[in-house]
């Protein structure tokens, strides 16, 4: 039962640990992640060709480009895959090229930037349920040890709540291995956009 105090006590000092650890920012109670927290992309961060007002441009209104973008924004697309079919529409398009390629390039950054904005808030959602739960194992706690020092307690209340202490303590633990993975998820999503976004520049020039 002791053990357990000490499980549990462990894992909050890694929660606090990690959040007095995150990089300087706009503070945000529910983001979980180390990077700092960016909740929209910027198409100057990625794009440095011809002035597009991305806002003015349907491009799932053009069937051709709509099924382009399908194609080249999933990340299980080879890379090379995807320039492979933006050089090809490129060439197919002929003089068409410019507006073509900059509807393109709409529909390639608004895909991804609602993929990532999703994944974002998936991840406050995360983190807002990841501080809950640190709050519950730390009451949980110290209902724990006011029975371990009561006398009069019931030594059947006592082992049902350090059970419950250990598997909150087990499923923060599994939730916190698996954020690692999931922060890194945006980073990809704008590692994606920028291949691409350079793809559709290089095929302009």
């Amino acid at each position: 039962m002791i053990r357990t105090v000490a499980v549990a006590g462990f894992v909050l000092a890694q929660w606090a640990s990690a959040v007095q650890a995150a990089p300087p920012g706009p503070h945000d109670p529910d983001w979980p992640c180390q990077q700092i927290k960016v909740p929209e992309m910027s198409v100057a961060a990625v794009w440095s060709g011809p002035p597009i007002e991305l806002a003015r441009i349907a491009w799932a209104d053009d069937p051709a480009v709509a099924e382009l973008v399908s194609q080249v924004t999933p990340r299980r697309m080879p890379v090379e895959r995807a320039q492979t079919l933006i050089a090809d529409y490129a060439e197919h398009v002929g003089g068409q090229k410019r507006p073509a390629l900059l509807k393109l390039l709409a529909g390639v950054f608004a895909t991804l930037s609602n993929e990532r904005g999703s994944i974002m808030v998936g991840l406050d959602r995360f983190g807002s349920r990841q501080k809950e739960l640190a709050a519950d194992i730390r009451a949980d706690n110290e209902k724990l040890r006011a029975l371990q020092t009561n006398p009069q307690s019931d030594p059947g209340d006592v082992q049902k709540l350090t059970q419950h202490v250990t598997w909150e303590a087990e499923l923060f633990q599994d939730r916190r291995q698996a954020l690692s993975y999931a922060c890194d998820a945006p980073g990809k999503v704008e590692q994606r956009l920028f291949a691409l976004a350079r793809i559709i520049q290089h095929e302009l020039e």
